[in-house]
């Protein structure tokens, strides 16, 4: 007879083991892919950059031999500024709603459950209006856009403006850089030998031509979302969302006409009460 056969596989305590194991893992999984999209970001600039800069050919490398600042002037800046409203809209909080458990703030608690009556089931408490769960975050994002893989981050309330402010420095850098790789070239009626002098700014022109047209197209896209009041999560799922549901496509209640969304996106810092506008229009 097997003393073992009847002995059950797992008990309570080695199933919640497990399943912290789990989390944990998951938890380090997600940590290096938010690590890994930010060095991969820094590092592909950094190489583009440099190739093109490094070449005796470029202006850049040009004026700094010659101590030409007023070149250096315009574009160190333009770089700078590029990889500061990276990582701000990379590691700053994208507009997490605070979970109550860990909420010393009475007041902000009070706010948080009279503003809203929808539901986290993953976070096991009340959901404010516009905002969602992200399971690679694990926690839910006031006014909701999306998360990037890029920066490793959601793209909420809190950091949009840093994110489309981003794509546009992006942008304005990638048409230098290729305006520079351009100028930098040189002419050879041989193959290898123009592959010999040009082949780093021929990968360089490359990746800014596919990361210039994905910025572009993701600059515009958002562009478009803020003149209409819309996130990318509300443009997309808008036939699922509760409080869009009554609303026909091309609506939303919270489109204030152009000039104002770009006000309301743009100039107002504090996070929005956008349930009790919700009420005032019932």
């Amino acid at each position: 007879m097997d003393p073992f056969r009847d002995r059950p596989l797992k008990t309570p305590n080695m199933q919640l083991v497990l399943e912290e194991r789990s989390h944990d893992k998951d938890a380090k999984r997600k940590f290096y892919v938010r690590v890994g999209a930010r060095l991969g970001h820094t590092c592909l600039s950094l190489f583009v950059i440099l190739g093109i800069c490094l070449n005796p050919n470029s202006s850049i490398y040009q004026a700094i031999l010659h101590r030409d600042y007023f070149e250096l002037v315009v574009f160190v800046p333009l770089v700078c500024i590029a990889f500061m409203l990276y990582f701000v809209a990379s590691l700053m909080n994208p507009g997490f709603v605070p979970i109550l458990e860990e909420e010393n703030d009475a007041d902000q608690t009070t706010l948080i459950k009279s503003e809203t009556a929808y539901y986290c089931r993953w976070c096991d408490q009340s959901q404010p209006l516009r905002s969602k769960h992200c399971r690679e975050c694990n926690r839910c994002v006031r006014r909701f856009d999306h998360h990037c893989p890029w920066l490793g981050n959601c793209v909420g309330e809190r950091n949009h403006r840093f994110f489309i402010i981003f794509l546009f420095f992006e942008d304005v850098l990638i048409l230098r850089c290729l305006q520079l790789a351009w100028e930098t070239g040189r002419e050879s009626h041989e193959l290898l030998e123009w592959l010999k002098y040009n082949g780093i700014l021929l990968i360089c022109g490359i990746i800014l031509i596919l990361g210039g047209l994905a910025v572009t197209a993701l600059f515009c896209c958002h562009l478009y979302l803020i003149l209409h009041g819309l996130t990318t999560w509300e443009h997309v799922s808008h036939h699922k969302i509760t409080y869009l549901k009554k609303w026909p496509e091309d609506s939303t209640p919270f489109n204030f006409g152009y000039c104002k969304n770009c006000w309301v996106f743009c100039c107002y810092c504090s996070i929005q009460n956008w349930e009790k506008y919700i009420r005032s229009l019932t």
